[in-house]
């Protein structure tokens, strides 16, 4: 089902008093994949961003060999009439993540954020093992929206099994397909029937796209046709993501930043939330010292 990785989605919406660090770690971001891929065609970068922000993000970008950078509207792929335009930022960011790689009919593909980088080397097939993904997992008990997806899809709820976590993660573009193609009931679209459920759990995170996703997939009994179990993934040497060399807050930032530069960072990816406020040159830093 996986041949390669060599895609992958970034929405980005600029946020209005923080445009300039959401652009700066994007470009964080894009050097990180250009320092670490390590594939002959280069790694290809699909960045989706309001029609108003588009212009500006790409013309803030740089540009290498390695990364190939794409940025479209999201009036690309959704009508001007689309219950899309009436979800708040982070939603609409968690339809493109299914919606946009399922249009394009992308095969595998990675799911990124801004405050994501790469610290690891990588290629198409490093993710890839006998034709399914190494993903990313948790435990469904950790977040009461793994309950709340299974109740809306229709799947029996185990608190005892694991789904995929959030960004960054792997997807595969049929599943994201089969996943929205559940949501289409008669004159109702995956989006507008998503929405109402925004609007009916007012308060609470009734969905999210790694829960529909694994639920839908789930339900039609072919998760495991396309990821690896939980169990191997934990335990496997290719990890995703370096969960020890992220930072969650200052404290974790001052922390890790007096560790030894050049050490293996034990995955591909770390998260340097962008809530902790770390100034971009010190994420920049941070981020290059680990071993290539």
């Amino acid at each position: 089902m996986f041949t390669e990785v060599r895609h992958a989605i970034l929405p980005l919406a600029l946020r209005r008093l923080h445009y300039k660090d959401d652009l700066e770690r994007t470009c964080v971001l894009i050097e990180s994949l250009g320092r670490h891929w390590r594939d002959r065609r280069p790694f290809d970068l699909l960045i989706v961003a309001p029609t108003p922000d588009a212009d500006l993000v790409r013309a803030s970008l740089p540009k290498l060999a390695r990364v190939n950078v794409t940025v479209r509207p999201e009036s690309d792929f959704f009508s001007p009439f689309s219950r899309f335009f009436m979800l708040t930022g982070w939603f609409r960011q968690q339809i493109v993540k299914l919606h946009v790689p399922a249009r394009l009919g992308f095969g595998g593909y990675l799911t990124l954020d801004s405050d994501v980088a790469c610290v690891g080397d990588f290629d198409a097939t490093t993710f890839v093992h006998e034709g399914r993904a190494l993903s990313r997992w948790e435990p469904k008990c950790h977040h009461d929206w793994w309950r709340r997806a299974a109740s809306l899809v229709g799947v029996a709820y185990d608190a005892g099994a694991h789904g995929l976590s959030v960004t960054p993660n792997i997807l595969h573009g049929d599943l994201a397909a089969q996943a929205l193609a559940h949501f289409h009931h008669r004159l109702l679209d995956p989006v507008t029937t998503l929405g109402f459920e925004v609007i009916r759990r007012l308060g609470t995170i009734p969905w999210t796209e790694y829960s529909l996703y694994t639920s839908v997939a789930e339900l039609n009994r072919n998760l495991f046709d396309y990821h690896v179990h939980w169990d191997p993934c934990y335990f496997s040497d290719t990890q995703l993501v370096s969960e020890q060399a992220c930072v969650w807050e200052a404290g974790d930032f001052e922390r890790l930043v007096r560790l030894p530069k050049g050490r293996d960072p034990g995955g591909k990816f770390i998260i340097v939330q962008s809530h902790a406020r770390i100034p971009v040159e010190q994420v920049r830093e941070y981020c290059f010292g680990f071993a290539t």
